[in-house]
């Protein structure tokens, strides 16, 4: 191919995004008063993460026809995401009093309503999009959220379960019953996260999390496996980075491994206070005391009432005294 073909060529290469962009554009110079248009295009800057113009667009589309239950649900999301809430409760109250079938408006005040932990009005909320369609695996999800955030997990368990069964590939329900299988140290947590992991293979929580079972019933060679692949891809994730030294500390007694590992964690969070007196107390082991007493002052100046790390400088400076 010549350079000339070659440039041509480039120059015909178009971005989707712009180019669906332009699309809405002439479809609203064609017909300026199509309501339906500008909150397509209000869709697309909001998605798109151009706020301002997507909040433009959305009051126009309610300036030609404000009886429209979607265009009010559509608000509400620009309104959440510029942090207004209550303007966004405002607009999905509207939302459902056009249209009481609106099933999505009622999740999303149910959402709202956990937010503000008005748990009893998100269970009617729930209850009323249940109605309107009861294979919609979101109530149940939420549900399920409310249960987990007011202690009943055996509730908060089954509605996880129950949206699963509805749609086997939710991926937050199936991190949610991870999340609580490993606090029972259950090996069901492995399913879950390998579940999720397999619908989003790009979740480093989820990873985590299953690298965080492995650690908590003993296998701390395949946590610390998993813990390598996250930084591998994720280079600043300090949680896996400080969890590798953890195990090298506590579990394996490496206290070099431990202190390279805490150092790399306080290089991207230097006050990372856990890792700070954790490195300390890796040094402590290897009997470095001045390393370790630099360690401990430092969390004490961070956190003067931090008591492990009072404890431990009590200890290093009896070392030091020789007393």
């Amino acid at each position: 191919m010549k350079k000339d073909d070659a440039t041509k060529e480039q120059k015909t290469v178009v971005d989707p995004v712009l180019a669906r962009l332009e699309k809405i554009n002439q479809k609203i110079k064609a017909d300026t008063l199509n309501a339906d248009l500008y909150e397509e295009r209000a869709e697309f800057y909001y998605k798109n993460k151009q706020i301002n113009e997507a909040l433009k667009d959305i009051n126009k589309a309610l300036s030609i026809d404000s009886s429209y239950s979607k265009y009010y649900v559509t608000l509400s999301d620009i309104y959440l995401e510029m942090g207004k809430l209550k303007n966004t409760v405002v607009a999905l109250d509207r939302a459902v009093e056009l249209d009481s079938k609106n099933a999505d408006a009622w999740l999303k005040l149910a959402e709202m309503s956990i937010v503000f932990n008005e748990y009893k009005k998100a269970l009617g909320y729930i209850d009323k999009a249940m109605k309107i369609d009861d294979m919609n695996p979101k109530p149940y999800f939420l549900r399920g959220q409310v249960m987990l955030e007011t202690g009943d997990t055996i509730h908060a368990i089954k509605n996880f379960q129950k949206t699963l069964e509805v749609d086997q590939d939710f991926f937050d329900a199936h991190y949610q019953l991870g999340l609580l299988y490993l606090e029972k140290k259950n090996k069901l947590a492995v399913d879950y996260f390998n579940n999720a992991l397999n619908i989003d293979p790009n979740s480093t929580e989820a990873k985590y999390y299953l690298g965080m079972y492995y650690q908590e019933t003993g296998d701390y060679d395949k946590a610390t496996s998993i813990y390598e692949r996250i930084i591998e891809k994720n280079p600043d994730y300090v949680f896996a980075i400080y969890n590798i030294g953890y195990i090298n500390l506590v579990y394996l007694e490496n206290y070099d491994e431990a202190i390279d590992f805490f150092t790399k964690a306080i290089e991207l969070h230097p006050n990372y206070i856990d890792a700070i007196y954790n490195r300390g107390l890796s040094y402590e082991m290897k009997k470095d005391a001045l390393n370790s007493k630099k360690d401990y002052e430092k969390v004490l100046q961070l956190s003067p009432n931090y008591q492990k790390a009072i404890e431990g400088l009590n200890r290093v400076d009896e070392y030091l005294n020789g007393e």
